[in-house]
C-alpha cells in the first residue's frame, strides 16, 4: 500500500514524520548532531512514505547536479542585451 507523506502516523520513538520533514535537509547535509542524526535514521529505517521521500529528494539533488548549461547562441544573446538595453 503506498502511503501518503505526512498522512502515516508512524512512531519511530520519539520522532514523527513531520518531526522528520523538519530535520531531512539538514541530515542530508550532514549537519544533525548525533543523537538526532541516529533518530532521523531510525525513522527512516522503519517509514517508507518518509524513506521514499528522502530517495526522491536525493534523485532531485542528484540530477540538479548533472544538469549542464546550455549557452544561447551568440546572434541571440546580442539580441536580448539590445533589446534589455534599449528599455532601460
Amino acid at each position: 500500500k503506498m502511503w501518503k507523506a505526512g498522512r502515516w502516523p508512524f512512531w519511530s520513538g520519539r520522532m514523527t514524520c513531520d518531526d522528520l520533514y523538519r530535520r531531512l535537509t539538514e541530515h542530508a547535509e550532514g549537519v544533525l548532531e548525533g543523537k538526532i542524526c541516529e533518530e532521523v535514521d531510525r525513522h527512516l529505517a522503519q517509514c517508507p512514505a518518509c524513506n521514499e521521500i528522502r530517495q526522491d529528494l536525493q534523485d532531485l539533488s542528484r540530477l540538479c547536479r548533472e544538469q549542464v548549461a546550455v549557452q544561447l547562441p551568440l546572434g541571440v544573446r546580442r539580441r536580448i542585451e539590445g533589446l534589455l538595453g534599449s528599455t532601460a
